[in-house]
């Protein structure tokens, strides 16, 4: 029983590639430019800190970022962004992809997104939710983990049926 455990979750965790909103895909896109709107944007050059807020819609490509509140901090070495930080209300959509959160957090130097509290993950009709969602995007591997004992993470997984099945 725990082998077929293990083998799930393993075959689980591949598979949450495809159920996860690539955030590579939004970060890192080369010449596509990212294009931010928001009611207020206070800039602090110096600091290379960048914060945009209320109603803030970003997107790159095929992939939009909405949430409350975003802070942009710039690599102090290279001067790319090396930190985004975004609060309320975060919905990361591409295609028919989904994530959601409180908060999420995308660093450079780590090449990784967390999205904390309320965090969820939909593609299509399967789902993953909990607390905390890591996910690290040049190792391609996501970790779904509880704050707590008494709320555990939840995967919902719609067998792929054929066609004439039933």
């Amino acid at each position: 029983m725990v082998k077929k455990s293990i083998v799930f979750l393993a075959i689980l965790l591949i598979g949450l590639n495809a159920l996860a909103v690539n955030p590579k895909s939004y970060i890192k896109k080369g010449n596509i430019p990212i294009h931010i709107t928001a009611d207020k944007l206070t800039a602090f050059d110096k600091k290379g800190l960048y914060i945009f807020e209320g109603g803030v819609v970003a997107t790159r490509g095929d992939v939009r970022l909405t949430s409350d509140k975003m802070e942009v901090y710039k690599d102090k070495k290279t001067g790319d962004i090396g930190k985004v930080v975004c609060i309320g209300h975060v919905v990361i959509t591409k295609q028919d992809k989904k994530a959601t959160g409180d908060k999420a957090i995308y660093t450079a130097s780590d090449s990784k997104v967390v999205l904390i509290g309320h965090a969820k993950v939909v593609s299509g009709k399967n789902n993953i939710t909990s607390d905390r969602i890591i996910y690290y995007l040049d190792r391609d591997y996501v970790v779904s983990q509880s704050d707590n004992k008494t709320k555990r993470v939840e995967v919902i997984i719609y067998p792929n049926q054929k066609k004439g099945s039933k």
